[in-house]
Parts: structure tokens; C-alpha cells; sequence
């Protein structure tokens, strides 16, 4: 197998997302953290430039950076979600302040996306490839 076929990721799934299942819980569809996705890099620049000084000095209030973080994933990495429930045990729309929020109430799920986002693996061409033929 060639470096291609191994390591070669799939433009459109970076962009156009890939589904995280988990479960009963619901599923999550989300673009790379990164990759052909852009975006990511633009607006990750873009919210945090008013912070630069306070990132380079190690200064920021960790509360801050983990809202604007939640913010440019809600933006550019969580492309929508099934049957996710919220806190009242009524289905939760998809919509940019509910995807903020549910990172931010649930840091654990979020650390997992943003994991999952960073997985070239997941993104593969070879994927790609596998569920067209299927």
C-alpha cells in the first residue's frame, strides 16, 4: 500500500463531515479541525486575535478561550446533529447557541469531538472510497 492510499484524506469528508454515533445519545456530524476545512484555521484566527497577547503571555482565563473555542467549532466543525436531547429531556434543534452551550455544559463530549476532529484516519480517501461501494 503506497503513502497515498495510507495517509491521503478525502477533501470532501474534511468539509462535508463525517457522522460521530454515540448512540442513544445521538449522533454528530463534523468537519476536520483543520485539513481541507479552512474555514477552521480563519475563524480560529479571527476569534482569537483579540486575545494574542494573552495567549502568548499564557495569561487567558481558561473560561475564556474554551467559549471562543466552543464558538469556532459550533462555526466551522459541527455540521449538525440527530437526536440529541437536551437537559429537559425534549429534543435539542441544531443551532449555533444550542451547539455552544451543549460543548461548554458537557466538556467531556467536547474534548472527545475535537479529538475525533483531529483524527486524519477518520477522514480518509479510503473511506471515502469504502462506503461508495457499499
Amino acid at each position: 500500500m503506497s503513502f497515498y492510499k495510507q495517509f491521503g484524506t478525502s477533501e470532501d469528508l474534511e468539509v462535508n463531515g463525517i457522522w460521530l454515533d454515540y448512540g442513544d445519545a445521538g449522533r454528530i456530524k463534523i468537519a476536520r479541525a483543520g485539513g481541507a476545512n479552512r474555514r477552521f484555521a480563519t475563524v480560529l484566527e479571527r476569534k482569537t486575535r483579540p486575545y494574542r497577547r494573552a495567549l502568548d503571555n499564557g495569561t487567558i482565563d481558561p473560561k475564556v478561550i474554551e467559549r471562543v473555542m466552543a464558538e469556532v467549532f459550533a462555526e466551522t466543525v459541527i455540521l449538525g446533529w440527530e437526536d440529541v436531547i437536551g437537559r429537559d429531556g425534549e429534543p435539542l434543534p441544531y443551532t449555533f447557541d444550542n451547539v455552544v452551550q451543549l460543548l461548554l455544559d458537557l466538556p467531556d463530549l467536547f474534548l472527545d469531538i475535537q479529538a475525533q476532529a483531529q483524527r486524519a484516519a477518520l477522514f480518509l480517501q479510503a473511506n471515502l472510497e469504502a462506503a461508495a461501494k457499499n
